[in-house]
């Protein structure tokens, strides 16, 4: 399954293939995990986010609203939305284009020369 991991602890981006629990496990870097479904700059997208990111000092942001507030922090995969039996699906390549789109360098406060995040989340 096509999808899109945002890896700001590298500060990269990529087209990743992601099937099994495990494998977002193991492309974000984390014990726990939460899929939420958020807008993307109007169009919705299942994310898969690192639970554990708010637990490190100084945690990279990795998305943010259309005000510029807190979305998530550390590594996460954006897929396409679950099926009707909850599975997450592929992201098409015109998904992926509209999602790197959305992907700006942004500085912060303890990273002042910014890195990549994704910018217009919304719930």
């Amino acid at each position: 399954m096509k999808a899109v991991l945002l890896d700001v602890m590298n500060d990269k981006v990529e087209v990743v293939d992601a099937e099994e629990l495990e494998d977002y496990y193991k492309l974000i870097g984390c014990r726990t995990i939460e899929i939420v479904n958020w807008e993307i700059m109007d169009r919705r997208f299942d994310i898969v986010c690192d639970e554990e990111g708010l637990f490190f000092e100084n945690p990279k942001i990795s998305s943010i609203d259309d005000k510029g507030n807190v979305m998530s922090v550390g590594n996460l995969v954006v897929c396409g939305e679950a099926d009707d039996n909850g599975k997450l699906t592929s992201l098409s390549d015109e998904d992926v284009r509209h999602i790197m789109e959305n992907i700006k360098i942004v500085p912060t406060k303890f990273y002042p020369d910014g890195y990549r995040m994704i910018c217009h989340v919304n719930p």
